[in-house]
């Protein structure tokens, strides 16, 4: 009943500042989980570490997003969505920046996974939270653009990687990854609860005075009589988790975990194993930082246009043609052999993928009911995660049995799967209410 008062509010500034208030947490996230691919070949120096071992520290992140992911989606159905974001973004940050004082490789593992918790917990969280605000008109759009402060993440790290790391060295670069955790003010003043959990839970007299507060910054008049219709309930702390697996979500959820799996495996055995795929066609680490700087800025275009077409023409066809043009643009780079070649297929490959991740977090976030949104989307992230954990790891062994080029044409592969996975099992959601959905 509350719910449909914000699908009735004209988009206004409201919206805007929310969306930017929650892709500032969302950029940390994509900054602090990038510090460890740039640092990775200094770190694997200083540790004098095998390539199957680099390649587990990197994919070590992902055992913690995997915990992180599962147990926080859940927990933001208990606790609520602002408090989680909260906790997990103090995770992440504080444990990125004692990721500095690691005196062996054992110390970093401990230090990535604990990060990963929290960055596990933050990505999905950013997404449920602003679904849930956000009229169904431009749901898909607010969602993409938020996902690509991702994009300005990536950037950030990658030039504080250029800037920090050879002058300063890796120690100092991770350390100014615990800057972020003076976002926690933000959030706490400027965010307020979501009023689709609030009402979920009964907490109706809490919903109905954070919808009232949003009806003035919008300029929405509540209905007179809507207080008056309002009966504080008792509040449930039952989540069925269940429900995942019923005869109505079982087909999305298989859909969410095989798409995540997907796109989790073929985006970081990429963009984590970057540097050193450059490395491996005989370019210095200095110029492949370089060269990463540089293609991380078509990330930017592919989100707009992600976030241009996902309303126009539907989450499903979008999604399907990035992730194969992505497939297209890995096997590019795979027989590039100038610098001209590298940058532009990586460029390419940045685009189309990048273009695709908005349109995952989306998806996820709109295909369950209000009570199950967060163990939904967790669950999915945290079995994608699993594909980051071992993903890194095949990298490296293919590296080392079979070259470059092959592990290339794997992850292509990985990408085309997830692509028809959307195609035969993917529903549409465009124009869609959260509660129509559902």
């Amino acid at each position: 009943m509350l719910a449909a008062h914000l699908e009735k509010m004209p988009l206004s500034k409201f919206h805007y500042f929310l969306l930017f208030i929650v892709g500032i947490p969302y950029l940390f996230v994509a900054m602090d989980l990038l510090f460890i691919s740039l640092a990775l070949p200094y770190i694997s120096k200083v540790f004098n570490l095998s390539e199957g071992l680099t390649g587990f520290i990197a994919g070590s992140t992902f055992i913690g997003m995997f915990i992180g992911a599962a147990s926080w989606g859940f927990l933001s159905d208990v606790l609520g969505r602002k408090k989680a974001l909260q906790l997990t973004v103090t995770i992440y940050t504080l444990f990125t920046g004692l990721s500095a004082f690691s005196w062996d490789w054992v110390s970093m593992l401990i230090f990535r996974v604990i990060t990963g918790i929290g960055i596990g917990g933050t990505i999905p969280l950013c997404f449920i939270y602003l679904s849930e605000f956000i009229p169904a008109k431009y749901r898909g759009r607010f969602l993409v653009l938020l996902d690509s402060f991702w994009a300005y993440g990536w950037i950030m790290a990658a030039l504080l990687g250029y800037l920090i790391i050879p002058r300063l060295g890796w120690r100092c670069y991770f350390i100014s990854g615990a800057l972020p955790i003076l976002t926690l003010v933000i959030l706490q003043v400027y965010l307020p609860e979501s009023v689709r959990f609030l009402e979920e839970r009964k907490r109706f007299v809490e919903a109905h005075e954070t919808l009232r507060e949003i009806g003035r910054k919008t300029g929405y008049s509540l209905p007179e009589t809507l207080k008056g219709e309002l009966e504080e309930g008792k509040e449930a702390f039952k989540v069925p988790v269940w429900e995942l697996w019923s005869q109505n979500y079982r087909k999305r959820t298989v859909f969410s975990w095989i798409l995540w799996f997907c796109m989790v495996y073929g985006y970081y055995s990429l963009f984590l194993w970057l540097i050193k795929f450059m490395a491996k066609m005989g370019y210095p680490v200095p110029t492949a930082m370089l060269y990463a700087l540089i293609t991380s800025f078509a990330q930017i275009p592919g989100y707009f246009l992600s976030a241009w077409l996902i309303d126009k023409i539907g989450r499903k066809p979008v999604l399907t043609f990035f992730l194969v043009l992505t497939a297209v643009s890995t096997i590019g780079f795979a027989y590039s052999k100038v610098s001209f070649e590298v940058v532009t297929w990586i460029s390419a490959i940045s685009f189309f993928c990048l273009g695709a991740w908005g349109v995952v977090m989306t998806y996820t976030a709109e295909i369950y009911p209000t009570r199950i949104r967060g163990t939904g989307y967790g669950a999915a992230s945290g079995f994608g995660r699993l594909a980051g954990i071992i993903g890194p790891a095949i990298v490296g062994f293919i590296l080392d049995s079979y070259g470059l080029y092959t592990a290339l044409i794997v992850t292509a592969a990985v990408f085309l799967i997830g692509a028809l996975d959307t195609a035969t099992l993917g529903i549409e959601t465009k124009g869609k209410t959260l509660e129509e959905i559902s």
